[in-house]
């Protein structure tokens, strides 16, 4: 198994499968089955991930802002982004947050476990929550070139 590379990563990836792996061996979609995509990374070192569940209800209003709020949240809670510096030590993609949909993630590191298999890449996060500890795994395939 060769290491990781700063080089391999560099492109845009598109999502295939987010699950999150339980303890007990529970296992869930958070954005359920078809969720959307991508993550960037450039080779000047910036990164940019979205994130969204599929078939995202339109807001009433053409300017968000004028929505109603149970509507705005709806839209929040099914979507994910944020962006920010990344690089690669040991198999492990860091990535320094500076822009984020969810305030609490600016100024954060989020660190991903990394397993690239061809054009499959494979993120990997755990997270302590109430009652053990549970696994993020975002399943990427290498976008295609034009």
């Amino acid at each position: 198994m060769t290491t990781l590379q700063p080089a391999d990563l560099v492109g845009a990836w598109r999502l295939r499968r987010w699950e999150t792996v339980y303890e007990d061996g529970r296992r869930t979609e958070p954005f359920g089955p078809g969720v959307q995509g991508l993550i960037q990374y450039t080779a000047d070192g910036w990164m940019s991930a979205t994130i969204m569940a599929p078939g995202r209800a339109k807001l009433s209003r053409a300017n968000p802002r004028n929505a109603p709020a149970r509507e705005r949240a709806a839209a929040f809670d099914s979507y994910f982004s944020y962006a920010g510096r990344w690089r690669v030590n040991r198999g492990v993609v860091r990535h320094d947050v500076t822009i984020a949909l969810n305030p609490a993630l600016v100024g954060t590191p989020q660190l991903r476990d990394a397993v690239l298999s061809g054009r499959t890449l494979t993120l990997s996060a755990a997270e302590d929550v109430p009652g053990g500890r549970r696994v993020h795994r975002l399943v990427w395939r290498r976008a295609p070139k034009r």
